[in-house]
């Protein structure tokens, strides 16, 4: 936060602010939810009582005073450049998750919704901030994540030991026709629930990777990706068309891999069995950089276009194509560029192909 938004007010100053808000705070004080009203520089000018029962600062203490120096400033740097640049420059509401500490030193979860007022001239005079506690939904959501993660461990351990066993059991030979089909299945229903345990860890990280960024290199990045996937499809044909030798972003390297690792899989897995090919490309415009994710595959039915990012879901044709399939991994696709503040779009002819674009901005 820039630090001029921690100038103080002087009384002059508090007194006509606290004439102008007069109405509003009268509004506000039988709210049970946390509010604040602050000056264009982020400077509280009203606090409602839920202020004090949420923070345990009195309201005489945060008046005249900056949130970020009281209970704020405990989330990464680009979560405020977002709020500010939208509130501040932009001039829209704004609305997230935020974990704050309270005045005795423990620490609480809030929903901000901040929204800027307006003067006659269109710059900011007032933001109104509305900020329910979420604390115990935090809390479930955490246990829910870690109940998954350890369950998600314990399990996949064990199927991956069976994995092995029935792969020696297939290599070995001397098995009958009947015995060779059965544990073929058996096999495929161990990878099956493999892949789902898979997904559901990803899923329950999600949220403890999102603020963890770095510098990642996204040509290597592809590159090493396509080497794994062409491993697993060594009939399908993999080629990278990139305009540079490097392009850099700053993201979270765990996410970006899953994003692409799914989209690539999914291309080589429903590319032409007669001779698949997978085509990803590279390219930088001006604003974003765009990958590219092109198949020559079954595509996706008409049909079933408006549900290809949605839960536990698979188009009729992949369903035929390939009977076990957690359902997820588009799901994830979605979710996770999302939470990166990514964009994901697809174009899809039934019967030839399907390209996915990731749009990455700058």
């Amino acid at each position: 936060m820039d630090e001029h938004m921690r100038k103080p007010l002087t009384e002059s100053e508090l007194h006509s602010y606290l004439m102008a808000i007069g109405s509003l705070a009268s509004a506000f004080d039988a709210i049970g939810d946390h509010v604040v009203i602050t000056d264009s520089n982020a400077v509280v000018i009203y606090a409602n009582e839920a202020v004090t029962r949420n923070t345990g600062f009195s309201r005489d203490a945060v008046i005249g005073k900056n949130p970020g120096d009281l209970w704020g400033g405990n989330m990464p740097k680009e979560f405020y450049e977002k709020m500010w640049h939208t509130i501040k420059d932009e001039k829209r509401p704004f609305t997230g998750e935020i974990r704050n500490t309270r005045q005795d030193g423990t620490e609480y979860w809030q929903e901000i919704h901040i929204s800027p007022v307006l003067d006659t001239s269109g710059e900011v005079k007032f933001f109104i901030g509305i900020e329910p506690n979420i604390t115990d939904r935090k809390q479930r959501e955490q246990f829910r994540d870690e109940f998954v993660s350890v369950v998600g461990h314990q399990m996949k351990n064990p199927l991956t030991a069976i994995r092995w066993t029935l792969e020696w059991l297939l290599r070995s030979g001397g098995l009958t026709p009947e015995q060779k089909t059965a544990l073929e299945t058996v096999y495929a229903e161990n990878h099956g629930l493999i892949d789902l345990i898979g997904d559901m860890l990803v899923t329950a990280r999600m949220g403890q990777l999102t603020a963890m960024h770095e510098p990642v290199d996204l040509t290597r990045v592809l590159d090493e990706i396509i080497e794994i996937v062409r491993v697993r499809f060594p009939d399908v044909s993999f080629s990278l068309k990139k305009s540079e030798d490097a392009v850099v972003v700053s993201s979270v390297p765990p996410l970006v891999h899953e994003v692409f690792i799914n989209i690539i899989t999914n291309a080589a897995e429903y590319s032409n069995k007669k001779g698949g090919e997978v085509v990803i490309r590279l390219a930088t415009e001006a604003t974003m950089h765009i990958v590219s994710c092109k198949d020559n595959g079954i595509g996706i039915p008409l049909e079933d276009q408006s549900k290809i990012f949605s839960r536990m879901f698979r188009a009729s044709n992949a369903r035929l194509m390939k009977e076990n399939g957690t359902g997820l991994g588009l799901f994830i696709v979605k979710t996770i560029a999302s939470g990166l503040g990514w964009s994901v779009l697809f174009q899809s002819v039934p019967g030839e192909g399907t390209t996915f674009f990731v749009q990455i901005p700058k």
